[in-house]
């Protein structure tokens, strides 16, 4: 079927010599690191030894030039900064481009997490400069506990990955991780050059939404919030819910190269007789008239700068491409659904070892399944502190989201800065000049290494199939959560995995307090909960403001308010609060 390319030659050749296996790393040396407030400078090293920074005269605190100097003296490679790194905003200057006197830059990484990359102009000693959040989240973490994760984390890692080590980000740590645990029979072909293409003008990644209306909805007319802050100016009550560990719940069994395609005829012939299809399908669809929630279908702008917009207004109609797990939601809940043609990925390929026999492709099953039992290793461990769990937990998280993004990844540019115009090189492109500062960037270099991780096939499975978890996803005992399952009035937005209601879900709740999430990975869970009432977040800024404050608060005040309610399915044989209950 799709592997009508590898035959002849080019199949003679495969069978000499597996093709498109990525080659992992497996002697890797380790970076020594300074672990160091990035206000005060003071930090500690991996043996924990403390290190005061070396402040330049006539400052309180150091600067950047200061701390390439104290981690040159004391002989690290990477200096990891916690606590208040500051934040990104449109139009400032970033803090990694700065003069730094007697270092120049060796390629920054500006993207998201950033990396600074400066090399000693007179030693050539070259130092990482990277956020620990990086690796740890929004966890607050002093140096000396950020140092401890970190260690954890490496021993986690080794244990549960043979040859296993920490890399420079979770991108790369989480890549060639990915290829240590390929199974030895796979051989992962690449994705045909045109349906790669076609992916990347055609998909999108996160569901992102805010329901209120105001500066943040989306202006488009076949959006309609559901929440209007003239009618419902406050709100009873702020409950954040996402998903456990995701994308590992979402990474089992996928399509794999190179793809085929399937007309309108075939296409339907696939849905009605292959239901669990590895497939993206092009449809055209109708909202229902008597629908009144959130949008299932994600649709670009005509502007491509304006990002995606999720049709809900009763009567729209639109085209995109989906993922097949998109479609089956759409299908429970009534949509008008009109599939045009299809790309249809392989469940089973020709063997790397025999290429006659067909096996089971499961690109990424062993790989999850190994983070998996990282995570539910670290929870099981008495003998560490909450901070570090929370710590590394967020390390595990970076490592999954952020490798499942690169599979469809073209390369990293990279961004160079000098205050001295004739440093740039003659064939630097797109110089900018920014006060005293020149910047220019380098483009990412594509070599055969780097293009067998090239893999927007898995990326994009994992990304549909977690949009349409988030909005309708299987909990414990037959149960369904997600976006769908709350009154849409109470629905705030979406984000990713996350959704924001003014009321508890019952079934975000755990199964022992009436709940529907019995701790598995990819379950919906109540990650914090504000007791109102407050003022209508208007926009993502103050939505966001809740989000971080109800992950703070906790969830005790949601807990409190389903003490006494029995689970749904005990024939009301316990005492059921009734209208007290604040959830669905």
């Amino acid at each position: 079927m799709a592997y009508r390319k590898f035959q002849g030659g080019a199949m003679r050749e495969q069978e000499r010599r597996p093709t498109f296996r990525p080659a992992p790393y497996r002697h890797l040396g380790e970076r020594k690191n300074l672990w160091a407030d990035y206000v005060t400078g003071r930090g500690v090293l991996d043996n924990g030894t403390t290190v005061p920074p070396k402040i330049g005269p006539r400052r309180k605190n150091p600067n950047l030039t200061d701390m390439l100097d104290t981690a040159a003296a004391v002989g690290v490679d990477r200096i990891m900064f916690t606590g208040k790194v500051p934040m990104i905003d449109r139009g400032q200057r970033h803090w990694l481009l700065v003069q730094t006197p007697g270092w120049i830059d060796a390629g920054h990484f500006m993207g998201s997490p950033p990396v600074g990359r400066f090399e000693h102009r007179q030693t050539g000693k070259r130092i990482q400069v990277a956020a620990a959040s990086t690796w740890f989240g929004d966890t607050p973490v002093t140096p000396e506990q950020a140092r401890l994760a970190w260690q954890a984390l490496g021993n986690i890692i080794e244990a549960k990955f043979r040859d296993g080590k920490l890399m420079d980000t979770p991108t790369a740590t989480g890549s060639n991780l990915w290829a240590l645990s390929l199974p030895k029979n796979l051989e992962p072909y690449p994705l045909a050059p045109d349906i790669a293409e076609e992916m990347h003008r055609t998909s999108g990644q996160h569901h992102v939404e805010h329901l209120v209306a105001g500066e943040s909805s989306d202006p488009h007319e076949d959006c309609i919030p559901l929440l209007n802050p003239d009618t419902t100016p406050k709100i009873d009550g702020f409950a954040y819910v996402d998903g456990r560990f995701m994308y590992a719940a979402v990474c089992s069994e996928l399509g794999v190269g190179p793809g085929e395609r399937l007309n309108r005829a075939a296409t339907a012939d696939l849905l009605r007789e292959n239901p669990y299809a590895r497939a993206r399908i092009h449809v055209s669809f109708t909202v229902p008239q008597d629908w009144n929630h959130i949008g299932i279908f994600g649709v670009r702008h005509e502007s491509v700068r304006e990002g995606w917009y999720w049709p809900n207004r009763p009567g729209a109609t639109g085209h995109t491409w989906i993922d097949a797990a998109e479609w089956h939601v759409a299908q429970r809940f009534g949509w008008q659904v009109d599939p045009i043609e299809s790309v249809v990925f392989n469940t089973r390929t020709p063997a790397a070892r025999d290429r006659n026999r067909l096996t089971a492709a499961r690109p990424l099953d062993t790989w999850q399944a190994r983070l998996t039992e990282a995570r539910a290793a670290v929870a099981a461990d008495a003998m560490m502190s909450e901070t570090i769990k929370a710590a590394v937990t967020a390390a595990l998280r970076s490592i999954l989201i952020n490798t499942v993004g690169n599979f469809a990844s073209r390369g990293r540019d990279q961004t160079h800065v000098t205050f001295d115009p004739k440093e740039i090189p003659a064939d630097a492109a797109d110089v900018n000049q920014r006060g005293k500062a020149f910047i220019w960037t380098e483009k990412a270099r594509w070599n055969s290494q780097a293009e067998r991780y090239y893999h927007p096939e898995l990326a994009m499975q994992v990304w549909g199939r977690a949009r349409a978890r988030m909005l309708s996803g299987p909990m414990a005992d037959g149960q369904y959560g997600g976006a769908l399952h709350v009154p849409p009035q109470t629905l705030l937005g979406v984000r990713g995995d996350a959704i924001y209601t003014t009321q508890i879900p019952q079934w975000s709740l755990p199964v022992e307090r009436g709940g529907a999430d019995d701790g598995r990975v990819g379950r919906m869970r109540l990650q914090g909960y504000l007791e109102g009432p407050m003022k209508i977040p208007t926009n993502e800024a103050e939505r966001n403001k809740l989000r971080r404050k109800a992950a703070a608060t906790g969830v005790d005040a949601a807990y409190s308010e389903f003490e006494l309610q029995s689970r749904p399915d005990d024939d009301g044989a316990g005492y059921l609060p009734g209208e007290e209950d604040a959830g669905e």
